[in-house]
């Protein structure tokens, strides 16, 4: 191969997650771009169902939308009446009134058992499409316009591509979390290989919000 084959490297990538089923491909990505001198950052949706989320690689800075995600009145409103304060007056009478720590662990299953079987399933269907509009009014802080590459790997984050693509001209809007044409670079940085399953979650800065 020689020098001209090689595909010009991009100096910052951003990833949209809106999911945690790409983190592992996102941080197996992270690793080999920032280690090739390219600043990698990502936006993920981390308010809901991300608890057991994979650790994102601390070479990403990652850009959190949970806040307006979890400020949304509607979702503000179920937790707050179906999970957060039955589980506090719960919280409360345990010790102190006979029965309490049975209704506890009972509430906390039947919460359990809504938010995947009523919650999600009204949820999901229109989540992407209020993300999408949670994400686009915060974006100019990232200054995304002038990023070389977006990647969806997420398909709930490709309507959120789309809008960017036709918004900006400048990034190259892709679904492939793909490094192969970026082989031949040489390593700047010699990282060492990070495995979430090992580190702990301290070992990465914490998300900062959007």
């Amino acid at each position: 191969m020689t020098a001209t084959d090689v595909q010009e490297l991009p100096q910052r990538v951003v990833v949209l997650l809106f999911g945690n089923a790409a983190i592992k491909r996102t941080n197996d990505y992270a690793y080999q771009m920032a280690r090739r001198g390219v600043k990698v950052q990502a936006v993920v949706a981390d308010g809901q169902g991300w608890k057991r989320a994979p650790t994102l690689h601390p070479a990403v800075e990652v850009y959190s939308l949970a806040r307006q995600e979890n400020r949304r009145p509607l979702l503000w409103l179920y937790e707050t009446l179906v999970e957060r304060l039955p589980a506090a007056v719960l919280r409360r009478l345990d010790g102190k009134v006979p029965g309490a720590g049975l209704a506890r662990r009972a509430h906390r299953k039947a919460a359990g058992f809504c938010r995947r079987n009523v919650f999600w399933r009204v949820y999901r269907p229109f989540r992407h499409h209020a993300l999408r509009g949670m994400a686009l009014r915060r974006l100019h802080r990232l200054e995304v316009g002038h990023a070389d590459v977006v990647v969806c790997p997420d398909p709930a984050t490709i309507p959120l591509g789309w809008s960017l693509a036709k918004r900006h001209p400048l990034p190259e809007v892709t679904r492939a979390l793909h490094y192969g044409p970026y082989r031949e670079h040489p390593v700047l940085l010699p990282l060492e290989p990070w495995d979430p399953d090992v580190h702990a979650k301290e070992d990465r800065p914490p998300y900062r919000p959007l």
